[in-house]
Formats: C-alpha cells, sequence, structure tokens
C-alpha cells in the first residue's frame, strides 16, 4: 500500500471545467423586456475545477481530470487553470468539441443567481493508466459526480491505495445513483438540498450525523449565510459559524471555494504535519486520527474563504489573499 512520503499530488479532481459569464442586472425578468446590464465579466467555472483554482491558490498541489473542446472557450479554460497553477496534463482536448459554458444572471440586490448551462459536446473521457497513476500519488480524489464511468473506476483504484475520496454534493445534483456514491467517500460536505434529499430530514445536525453513520469519516452540511454542520470521525459534532457579511454582490462559487479552502486546509494542518509513526498510514487511517481542534480549524478557514469570496463577482476573481483570512478568523498559517 502507497504511504504518504511518495505522494506528490495533494487533490486530484474529476468534474467538469467551463467558462462562467457573468451578468449583474437590477432584477429576473418575468416576462418580455428590454434591460441595462450593470455589468459583465467572465470567470473560470465548474463545482471541482474551482474548488482545485481555490485549493492551489492557497498552497495545494492539484491535478484536474476532464474532457474540454478545442475551441476558444477551451483555452481560456487552459489559461484560468494556468492562472492558478492547476496542472491540466490530463484535460484532453477533443478536435471540434464545444467546451462548457454557464451564463449566470447576478441579481445586483441580493447577488442571487440563476444559473443557463451549455453543456460540453466533447466526449467523456476514459479512464486511463495516466489516471491510474495520478490517484495513486494524490492525498485525495474529489469529486462531484460527473463522469460516472471514469469517476467509479477512480473510486476503486483510491480505495485500493488509501487515497481520500471527497465528495462535493452540491444543490439539486442528488439523484438515487449518487445514494452508493455518497457511501463510499470518505469525505462527504453537502449543500443543504442534497442532504435533505439523502437522509430525508430537515434538520442538519441529524443529516450529519446519518450522513456519518452511512461511512463518511468526516460529514458536513453547508447552509450558506447560516453557517456549516460537522460530524467528526470519532462521532462527535461542531458548528461553524458563518462569518456574515455586510452586503453580498455574488454567491457564485461560495461552496465550491469552501471545498477547496477546506481541502488544502486539511492537507496543510494533517498531512504535512504527519510524525514518524503515521507515515505508514494511508489517508483514512490519517483521517482517524485527527484531532478535533485540526478540523475545526480547517472548517473556519473554508467558511472565511467561501464568506469573502461573495464580496466579488465570479467564483475565483474574487478569491481573498492568505492573509486576509488569517486576519479575520485569527488563525495561524
Amino acid at each position: 500500500m502507497s504511504t504518504f512520503p511518495q505522494k506528490h499530488i495533494d487533490i486530484v479532481g474529476i468534474g467538469a471545467s467551463t467558462l462562467d459569464r457573468f451578468i449583474v442586472v437590477d432584477h429576473y425578468p418575468t416576462g418580455r423586456e428590454v434591460q441595462q446590464v450593470i455589468s459583465a465579466t467572465a470567470d473560470g467555472g465548474g463545482p471541482v475545477a474551482t474548488a482545485l483554482a481555490v485549493a492551489s491558490k492557497y498552497g495545494a498541489r492539484t491535478v484536474m481530470i476532464d474532457s474540454i473542446g478545442d475551441d476558444m472557450v477551451g483555452r481560456h479554460i487552459l489559461d484560468d487553470f494556468e492562472k492558478y497553477n492547476v496542472n491540466t496534463d490530463a484535460i484532453q482536448v477533443e478536435s471540434g468539441a464545444n467546451s462548457g459554458v454557464a451564463t449566470i444572471l447576478v441579481k445586483q440586490s441580493t447577488g442571487e443567481r440563476a444559473v443557463f448551462f451549455e453543456r460540453s459536446t466533447a466526449t467523456e473521457p476514459e479512464f486511463l493508466d495516466a489516471h491510474k497513476q495520478l490517484i495513486e500519488s494524490a492525498h485525495i480524489l474529489h469529486i462531484n459526480g460527473r463522469h460516472r464511468q471514469l469517476m467509479r473506476s477512480a473510486m476503486a483504484i483510491a480505495k485500493e491505495v488509501g487515497t481520500i475520496i471527497s465528495l462535493d454534493g452540491g444543490a439539486q445534483h442528488y439523484d438515487e445513483d449518487m445514494k452508493l456514491i455518497t457511501e463510499d467517500s470518505h469525505i462527504v460536505i453537502v449543500a443543504r438540498d442534497y442532504a435533505e434529499k439523502y437522509t430525508g430530514t430537515t434538520n442538519l445536525e441529524e443529516a450529519c450525523r446519518i450522513i456519518h453513520e452511512r461511512g463518511a469519516l468526516i460529514a458536513g452540511v453547508t447552509d450558506g449565510a447560516n453557517g456549516s454542520y460537522f460530524v467528526w470521525p470519532d462521532g462527535t459534532s461542531y458548528r461553524c459559524e458563518p462569518f456574515s457579511q455586510d452586503t453580498v454582490v455574488d454567491t457564485t462559487g461560495a461552496g465550491d471555494s469552501f471545498h477547496g479552502a477546506f481541502l488544502a486546509r486539511l492537507v496543510k494542518c494533517v498531512y504535512k504535519t504527519m510524525d514518524t509513526a503515521q507515515m505508514h498510514m494511508n489517508g483514512q487511517e490519517l483521517l482517524m486520527h485527527c484531532n478535533h481542534t485540526d478540523l475545526e480549524h480547517v472548517a473556519i478557514f473554508a467558511s472565511a474563504v467561501a464568506a469573502l469570496n461573495t464580496q466579488g463577482i465570479g467564483g475565483r476573481t474574487p478569491l481573498p489573499s492568505l492573509e486576509s483570512v488569517l486576519s479575520l478568523t485569527g488563525l495561524e498559517d
């Protein structure tokens, strides 16, 4: 079994990489009308893709697995990954295919979003020996349900070699096929909507407990401005208070940035501070040995990043500096 000194990648992600186009408006149209745009911009997008960009910004070594088109959008997607130092060697570029685009209307007064998505026409990536080697070399495999066949193959390898499987369960993304995927993941942090559908309860503390009982070592439920709930590997509960902001410009990427910041901090606080006795433990065993203080600090860091990220347009461009996050939280680097 692999040991962590041999790992040279912190997070491998499997998901959709998109271009997000933002249009800030005064109000959502309810019928036929003409409305002047307040502002417009573009940013890299996709839940897993953005999580990796965030994790890289805060020091993690990341690799993205996906397939995109060779169009102008695809080139923008690759350029944005390069900006955040996300390795794109495992992204397949398909000739003649269109890359994914999301057009997002943002209501200026509240930061609420309405999303219109154009799915990529690129063929879903096949599982290759190169992917197997990446997963064997990684601390964490981060997924959200995209590229199901590839994802299942990757999860099987991760379990064999002790790589942690982290699941982002986004709102409106739960279906029955995700039940087993959720149960097979070690870190399960999901949105309220996903948690309610998966567990059958609207009590988020109870939902966290159910997620943990069904196999997650770290179970978490995020509830936007209301904060987040966790159950740690030893079964203890934790409520992470939100970092409330006076105004919210745009909530795009708040959940994705939470995941990326959580995983980056987890790698820093846990995997890179192992003592000699822990060097031969696999990822699951290391999670079981995490202390509460470290894990609480991981959640606090992620909560602060997500909150500060709502202060600008897009999921990546408004990301706060490490210094700003540490100043807000009182944590040490």
